[in-house]
């Protein structure tokens, strides 16, 4: 058998190797799949390819001999370089946290609050003497604390409630709600130096509870 033909028979499952290997590569960049809840992360992947051209030599063999002496004649041998790059892209949706006051008058101010989907209602007096008063107050009382909005007859329990905001004039506050599925409920609170949620019932009126505005967005 000539030295060529046993050239290529002993080096030629070399290159093939390779093949299969950049064949691996390229199926496992292209697998890459990340799965997160929320917020939603989506993964894309991209693979690059650099080749060139190495030779597969015998290692037993002086090359920079003249001539080379018996050596067998370099087999060329593709190589190719795979690079991956992952591009996430985040969508989030802030859903279940969040905070909305305002300020009807010189005296006090409303808020609302949203802590784990829950919705809050607190008051707090704001005047010459305390602008920045950080005590929050709630009830017929203006007892310590906020009122938890989410024991009122109403109140969605089939889609996490992700925003809140509030509004006050007169004697009337007003808290919305969104939920994830998208549906905004209204509640109407008395305001009269204090904050009471819902409004009390008065007359043939019953008690305020949420409720679904019409039409929805």
């Amino acid at each position: 058998m000539s030295p060529d033909h046993g050239t290529a028979s002993q080096f030629e499952p070399a290159a093939q190797g390779g093949s299969r290997n950049l064949r691996r590569l390229a199926a496992i960049a292209a697998a890459v799949t990340f799965a997160v809840g929320t917020p939603a992360v989506a993964v894309a992947t991209s693979m690059t390819a650099k080749s060139g051209t190495t030779y597969v030599t015998d290692p037993h063999c002086d090359y920079g001999k003249p001539n080379h002496g018996d050596c067998p004649t370099k087999t060329p041998k593709p190589t190719v370089t795979v690079t991956t790059t992952a591009t996430v892209t985040a969508t989030a949706t802030a859903c279940g946290t969040g905070v909305d006051s305002t300020k009807p008058n010189g005296n006090e101010q409303f808020l609302a609050a949203l802590r784990n989907g829950i919705p809050f209602a607190g008051r707090r007096t704001t005047n010459g003497n305390t602008p920045d008063n950080p005590n929050i107050v709630s009830g017929p009382a203006n007892t310590p604390g906020w009122t938890d909005l989410s024991t009122i007859t109403g109140f969605p329990t089939n889609s996490t409630v992700c925003g809140v905001s509030v509004d006050a004039q007169g004697n009337d506050a007003f808290y919305k709600i969104i939920t994830q599925g998208g549906t905004v409920y209204t509640l109407h609170c008395a305001a009269t130096n204090a904050l009471v949620c819902p409004a009390p019932a008065q007359g043939q009126l019953p008690a305020s509870q949420w409720v679904a505005v019409t039409p929805q967005p």
